[in-house]
């Protein structure tokens, strides 16, 4: 593929027929160049002042019922980049390029892209899940969904391999297939999932989430006998927000200090405990640490001796704060957190699945919509991705020593660093390209055609997800009013 101007391909077709060589009359007339164009094709054609056609020439090689394959590749290019339509026509408009029309991209999608990338994950799910068959696995699994809160039109619920960290299996829930309501499309997403590799014959013994309530009676009810481990990060993420709240009291300002600390002993606790009364037994061990108390009755904590150096915050007085440590034990030990210890002893965190869902965003932004085939297939795409480019090597400097990238967290106020890892080489592409081309060669009734809906559509429950026919533009139009006139908005006078 390269991009070329029309001048150069013209001057460049003058070279090889210069006079007419129509067998006709034998015309011999000096012959001039027209040009037209097909969605992205460039067509040439040899005339002479007589009107006769010596030769025509297409810039593309023209698939079956003349689709050009230029376009078909063009529209694959646009789904697999994670790209839109939209702003790819714009690019061409303001390179003067030509490009297919948004009537062909969109049959293209719908006729040949959706279903090939269907197909193509459905293989790709079955080598992944047949290499696990035998083993015992622990799943990741959590949601995303497309907006927040209540407004969420999808929610992509995904399970993945706490050792591979492959993705295991992504299902897509539309809201209109929860009754219109938002905050069930997770519940819904889980159980697919679950039920999809367990029907696969998956042997699962653990599945990690977020503390999710419906999950959590997902797992009561129907999954009893597996256990149910909460991501700690989640965990100490609310523990976080709970003692910030707190020290932002005045009287209770003395604790902005240690909140870090104490979030750390808590990531500490998790990590060591065992069982459910070693987790107590740590965890109120920093009520102690706090106001300097380092042995107690019942126990003692565990770091060595302390310096005056390694001090940088003045200790809690027990008798001057002793409200604000009693707050701090009715948040550390409350029952509720307290009862939640049997699912934070396994010490396990959903972090890499976390990343996997912002890697989505570059195939489905969240600021553009899209139909649920559609939704799903860039979902896939984004799994299809994270999958076949685990493991990628670290890139090295000349001299041996790893090459690092790094990078500023707003939030946090601190710099990070992370290893850079080559380059992704996007090869199953091909054979994806390959398979939606054979698609398209085997079609026998082309793509201008109605496609129907798959059985699943949720447009099959309702056309929109309001639940309800739209009412008619030019009613919408008459009765939307200027704040600023108080005449019709629209109004074409």
């Amino acid at each position: 593929m390269a991009l070329c101007s029309v001048e150069q391909v013209k001057q460049l077709a003058l070279t090889s027929i210069t006079t007419c060589i129509a067998d006709s009359d034998k015309c011999g007339k000096p012959v001039t160049l027209e040009h037209s164009f097909v969605g992205s094709a460039l067509y040439v054609k040899w005339v002479c002042d007589s009107g006769h056609v010596s030769n025509t020439w297409c810039s593309q090689p023209i698939l079956n019922r003349r689709l050009h394959s230029g376009d078909f590749r063009l529209a694959m290019a646009i789904v697999t980049s994670g790209n839109n339509f939209g702003k790819i026509e714009m690019l061409g408009k303001h390179l003067n390029l030509k490009m297919l029309s948004r009537t062909s991209f969109f049959q293209i999608q719908g006729h040949y892209i959706v279903p090939t990338i269907d197909d193509f994950w459905k293989d790709h799910q079955t080598r992944v899940l047949d290499s696990i068959r035998n083993k015992e696995i622990v799943v990741l699994g959590d949601g995303r969904n497309d907006s927040p809160g209540y407004c969420a039109q999808y929610c992509t619920y995904t399970l993945m391999d706490s050792e591979t960290k492959k993705i295991l299996t992504i299902k897509t829930v539309d809201k209109r297939e929860t009754d219109g309501k938002s905050p069930r499309m997770e519940t819904e997403g889980f159980r697919r999932a679950m039920s999809d590799l367990l029907q696969k014959g998956i042997n699962v013994k653990e599945v990690v989430t977020d503390a999710h309530t419906g999950i959590g009676a997902v797992m009561k009810g129907t999954y009893p006998a597996l256990s149910h481990s909460h991501d700690i990060w989640h965990a100490a993420k609310n523990l976080s927000k709970k003692l910030t709240k707190l020290g932002s009291l005045r009287k209770h300002a003395a604790l902005q200090k240690w909140t870090k600390d104490i979030v750390n002993h808590f990531w500490f606790t998790c990590r060591t405990a065992t069982d459910h009364r070693q987790f107590v037994e740590l965890l109120r061990g920093v009520l102690h640490h706090i106001t300097g108390d380092h042995e107690w009755a019942l126990g003692c904590c565990q770091h060595g001796e302390l310096s005056d150096s390694d001090r940088n915050k003045p200790w809690l007085d027990a008798r001057e704060d002793s409200d604000t440590i009693k707050e701090l034990a009715n948040i550390l030990l409350h029952p509720r957190l307290l009862s939640k210890v049997k699912h934070y002893l396994n010490f396990r965190s959903t972090a890499d699945l976390e990343v996997f869902h912002q890697h989505i965003l570059m195939y489905c932004a969240k600021r553009y919509a899209y139909t649920p085939p559609v939704y799903r297939i860039r979902n896939v795409l984004a799994a299809l991705d994270h999958n076949f480019h685990l493991g990628r090597s670290v890139k090295t400097k000349p001299d041996g020593q790893i090459q690092y990238h790094r990078c500023f967290n707003k939030k946090s106020g601190r710099w990070t660093v992370f290893p850079v890892k080559e380059e992704k080489d996007y090869s199953y592409l091909k054979d994806l390209t390959l398979q939606a081309l054979l698609k398209r060669m085997q079609d026998r009734r082309g793509m201008k055609r109605s496609r129907d809906l798959e059985d699943a559509d949720p447009r099959r429950i309702a056309r929109t997800i309001m639940g309800q026919a739209p009412p008619p533009t030019a009613q919408l139009a008459a009765e939307q009013v200027s704040r600023f006139s108080g005449t019709p908005a629209f109004s074409s006078n």
